[in-house]
C-alpha cells in the first residue's frame, strides 16, 4: 500500500514446493530506489530493472515472475504513477517550516535571556566574572554587551502572536487531510456536522474500495495468475467487498422481521452475517403420549397423588401436548357415529325423498318438525351426560391433567 503515497511499490516474491505446489513461502518489500523503468522505443512498454552496481543508470532485467510492482495511476510518460505524495509534498515542507517557527518563537519569548553590562573601561577579569554570572543563570544563551551599548529587535508592524504559527500549522493539517481522504475537514459542529458524517463515511468507504480493486487488479495479474499456471489450476480472481460493520442489533432485528414474514436464513448465510461457531438448533423431542383419562375399563383413570388440584389461575401454563380432557373428547367422538346415524339417516332420507317429489324449500321446512319429533334424542343425551360427569368427577378429584 506504500504505492498509494509513492506511486509504485515493489515486493519480491520467494518461491518454495510446498504439499507438491508451487507456492510463495515470503513477499519482500523491496526499496523503490533500487529499481527503475527502461523503454527502448517509444512503441515499447516501459519494463522494470533492478539497479547494480556495475550498472546504476538502467540497471538489468528483473528474473521472469520475480517481482510484483504496483503503481498508482502510471502514465505512458511516467511509468512510475502518481502518488498522493506529489500533492502532499508542499504542504507537510510548510508544516515543517511552521513547526521549526513556533519552536523558535516559544524559546525564544518562553523565558527570558539574560543580559548583563560592563563599564567600559572594564578589564578581562571583570568580563570574565560578569560572563560566568550570566552562564550560572542560563545554559541556552546570555547576552554581554557595554555600559550604555543599546540592542533592539526589528519587528513587523503588523500584529502577531504566538497564534499566527499554530493557524499556519492548523491550516497545513487541513490540507493534509484534505488530500488523503478526499474532502474538507469538517470545521462547523452541531446539527450540520451530524448531516454531513455519513457522506463523509461513503466518501472514505468509496475512496477504500477503490484503492482496494487496484491492489486486487495488480494480484490478479502477477501473483494470482503465476500461482495458478505453475500448479495448473484454472484461472482465479481475489477481490476484496470493503463495507461498513453493520450494527449487529439492528440487523438482528430485521432478520426477525423477515423470518415472521414465513422465510428461513440458511446456516451458511448465517455464519457469514454473524460470524463462525453457529449451528441449527435441535427440534425438541417427540411428545410422550398423554394419559387416558375416563372412567369406564376403555379409559383407565391415573391418578397423580403428588399433584395438587386443578385450579384456574390466570397464569396457569398452557401444557404443550394434549392432555387427559383432549383424550376423553377424542373417545367420546370415536362413539360419536353410532349416537348420531339413527338421528342423522331420517333426515337424510327425507332430503332425498323432497327432491325426488320436487318439494319446494317451503314444503320441506313444513314437514321437519314432525319428523324431529319421532327422533329418540336418548342416546345422544346419555353420551353428553356421561363426558360432562367425567369430566366434573375427574377435577374434583384431582386427576393429572397430562
Amino acid at each position: 500500500m506504500e504505492a498509494l503515497l509513492a506511486g509504485f511499490a515493489v515486493a519480491e516474491i520467494v518461491w518454495t514446493v510446498r504439499d507438491g505446489l508451487v507456492v510463495p513461502a515470503r513477499v519482500i518489500k523491496r526499496a523503490q530506489r533500487r529499481f527503475v523503468y527502461v523503454q527502448d522505443d517509444e512503441h515499447s512498454p516501459a519494463r522494470l530493472q533492478l539497479l547494480t552496481r556495475e550498472n546504476m543508470l538502467t540497471g538489468v532485467p528483473v528474473p521472469d515472475r520475480k517481482f510484483i510492482a504496483h503503481r498508482v495511476n502510471p502514465e505512458d510518460d511516467n511509468p512510475y504513477g502518481t502518488g498522493l505524495g506529489l500533492q502532499l509534498f508542499w504542504p507537510v515542507f510548510f508544516k515543517r517550516k511552521g513547526v521549526v517557527a513556533w519552536n523558535k518563537l516559544c524559546d525564544r519569548f518562553g523565558s527570558p535571556t539574560p543580559h548583563g553590562k560592563y563599564p567600559r573601561n572594564a578589564g578581562p577579569k571583570e568580563k570574565g566574572t560578569l560572563a560566568d554570572a550570566l552562564r550560572a543563570m542560563s545554559n541556552d544563551g546570555y547576552l554581554m554587551t557595554p555600559d550604555g551599548m543599546e540592542i533592539s529587535l526589528l519587528e513587523s508592524k503588523l500584529s502577531g502572536n504566538v497564534t499566527t504559527q499554530q493557524q499556519l500549522c492548523e491550516y497545513m493539517d487541513d490540507w493534509i487531510s484534505e488530500v488523503l481522504t478526499g474532502q474538507e475537514p469538517a470545521r462547523s459542529g452541531g446539527g450540520a456536522l451530524a448531516a454531513a458524517s455519513k457522506e463523509r463515511k461513503d466518501v472514505r468507504q468509496d475512496l477504500t474500495q477503490a484503492d482496494s480493486d487496484l491492489l486486487s487488479e495488480t494480484l490478479n495479474e502477477t501473483l494470482i495468475a503465476w500461482i495458478c499456471e505453475y500448479n495448473g489450476l484454472a484461472p482465479c480472481h481475489v477481490y476484496r467487498q470493503i463495507k461498513e460493520e453493520e450494527d449487529t442489533k439492528t440487523q438482528a432485528e430485521g432478520d426477525k422481521l423477515i423470518y415472521d414474514m414465513g422465510f428461513e436464513m440458511d446456516e451458511d448465510t448465517v455464519r457469514a452475517k454473524y460470524g463462525e461457531g453457529w449451528k441449527k438448533k435441535a427440534p425438541p423431542p417427540p411428545a410422550a403420549p398423554a394419559a387416558a383419562l375416563a372412567l369406564d375399563p376403555a379409559l383407565p383413570v391415573v391418578a397423580d397423588p403428588g399433584r395438587r388440584a386443578a385450579n384456574f389461575a390466570e397464569n396457569a401454563t398452557v401444557p404443550a401436548q394434549p392432555d387427559a380432557l383432549d383424550a376423553l373428547i377424542d373417545a367420546e367422538q370415536a362413539q360419536w357415529r353410532p349416537v348420531m346415524d339413527p338421528m342423522v339417516d331420517p333426515i337424510r332420507q327425507l332430503l332425498a325423498d323432497a327432491a325426488a317429489q320436487g318439494q319446494t324449500a317451503a314444503e320441506l321446512l313444513a314437514r321437519l318438525p314432525e319428523l324431529l319429533a319421532q327422533l329418540d334424542l336418548g342416546p345422544l343425551a346419555t353420551s353428553l351426560t356421561r363426558a360432562a360427569f367425567t369430566a366434573r368427577l375427574a377435577a374434583d378429584a384431582g386427576i393429572a391433567n397430562e
